[in-house]
């Protein structure tokens, strides 16, 4: 039992482990049944080795989203530097892992912790949009994830969330108090497949394939089953 949840985040003190699976298990109840959420393709996550989430961005629910079905992989994700302002908020987020990023000014150390973490075998979520969207829909990828994938070499894994933007648009300060939300794993995607496409194309098919999804799921958003359910 204890070996297991080791390997969620291998090298880190069992304490760190245990503190991301408590919040996880309360994220459950809370964010997961307040949404009606749903997770499908959770099986393509590799349980071992370095992993790259490549995610669209629909909102600020979208760490707790992925991480309520990828949770067997305890992933670092990279968050913009203002969100470590409050001082009670940075210890949160720091104690599931964000590294601070500060946008628009190609911030070299924290694309050498994300290095760092990748080429130490954990898992790593990441926004290639940038920052949430402004209508649901995927738009383009920026080239840093390439740089990630090309330096580390990870397993890929396309991630897609539909729905999170209507419970939580970046319009709005607060989030909606009810919605539906569905989260789809795609397979992974071996790093030299993407490194050989050349950037500009393996960003567009990662792009195209993550839209796909998202619109498939929106199609069938309605007709979801009341609870929570993984799959």
């Amino acid at each position: 039992m204890l070996s297991a949840l080791r390997a969620r985040q291998p090298g880190q003190p069992l304490l760190r482990v245990l503190w991301w699976y408590f919040l996880h298990l309360l994220c459950v109840f809370t964010v997961g049944l307040r949404y009606q959420y749903r997770a499908t393709g959770a099986h393509h996550i590799p349980r071992t080795g370095a992993v790259l989430f490549v995610c669209n961005h629909q909102s600020f629910l979208d760490p707790i989203l992925v991480g309520l079905s990828g949770h067997r992989r305890q992933f670092y994700a990279m968050a913009r530097a203002t969100l470590f302002r409050n001082p009670f908020f940075a210890f949160l987020i720091r104690s599931l892992n964000a590294i601070p990023v500060r946008q628009g000014v190609g911030d070299t150390s924290a694309i050498r912790t994300c290095i760092k973490v990748l080429k130490g075998g954990h898992a790593l979520l990441v926004f290639p949009e940038g920052e949430r969207t402004i209508d649901g829909c995927t738009h383009t990828f920026a080239p840093g994830a390439m740089l990630l994938i090309k330096r580390t070499r990870p397993q890929v894994v396309p991630v897609a969330i539909e729905g999170a933007y209507n419970a939580w648009p970046r319009f709005r300060r607060r989030p909606q108090l009810r919605g539906r939300i569905h989260v789809r794993f795609g397979k992974a995607l071996d790093a030299g497949l993407l490194v050989d496409m050349g950037s500009a194309e393996a960003l567009k098919h990662l792009e195209n394939d993550i839209e796909t999804m998202r619109r498939q799921m929106a199609g069938n958003l309605k007709q979801m089953k009341l609870g929570v359910g993984f799959v």
